[in-house]
């Protein structure tokens, strides 16, 4: 697949400003992550180009608790219905559809200041190729936006996650 120049070039200096943010973001402390986010995007770098892969205007929910555990649930849109209603029913079309439109995982979280990072320690989720895995991403809260960057993630290189904060600290 052919990409325009200046395509890849707007793709590319998206996510070098995102990178650098990280770095010039004022100081956080471990309770700045701590409440309710809503999914705004779940973009792939993908031969050069960002591709939302759940979709323009996906649904999710993270929920980091002071007691160090966290839920996160990110779904496409436009997940099909079932046609029969019944999930044990679903056809394969129907469940390839709902598991690729769907991320979703819970455990343990732990903030390195330092490192700008989060370390999500997963205790189930999908894919189970998640499960007891520990996942380190640099991150940045700006106004009530939190973004963080995932080296190697959805069988590509880099993923960004933004999420707006729902509730109020």
């Amino acid at each position: 697949m052919k990409h325009h120049p200046t395509t890849l070039l707007i793709s590319m200096t998206l996510w070098i400003s995102t990178l650098c943010a990280f770095q010039e973001s004022s100081a956080q402390t471990a309770t700045d992550l701590i409440g309710t986010w809503k999914l705004v995007s779940l973009t792939v770098l993908k031969s050069g180009n960002a591709v939302e892969i759940l979709g323009e205007r996906p649904d999710g929910q993270l929920v980091f608790g002071y007691d160090g555990r966290y839920t996160l649930v990110a779904v496409r849109s436009n997940l099909p219905k079932l046609a029969s209603e019944d999930d044990l029913s679903a056809t394969a079309e129907e469940n390839r559809q709902i598991v690729q439109g769907s991320v979703a995982h819970f455990g343990t979280y732990k903030v390195d200041l330092n490192a700008h990072t989060i370390e999500f320690r997963t205790r189930k989720g999908t894919p189970s190729n998640w499960d007891d895995e520990v996942q380190t991403k640099s991150f940045v809260i700006q106004n009530d936006r939190l973004t963080y960057i995932t080296l190697g993630s959805f069988g590509y290189g880099v993923s960004r996650a933004v999420w707006q904060r729902e509730d109020s600290k």
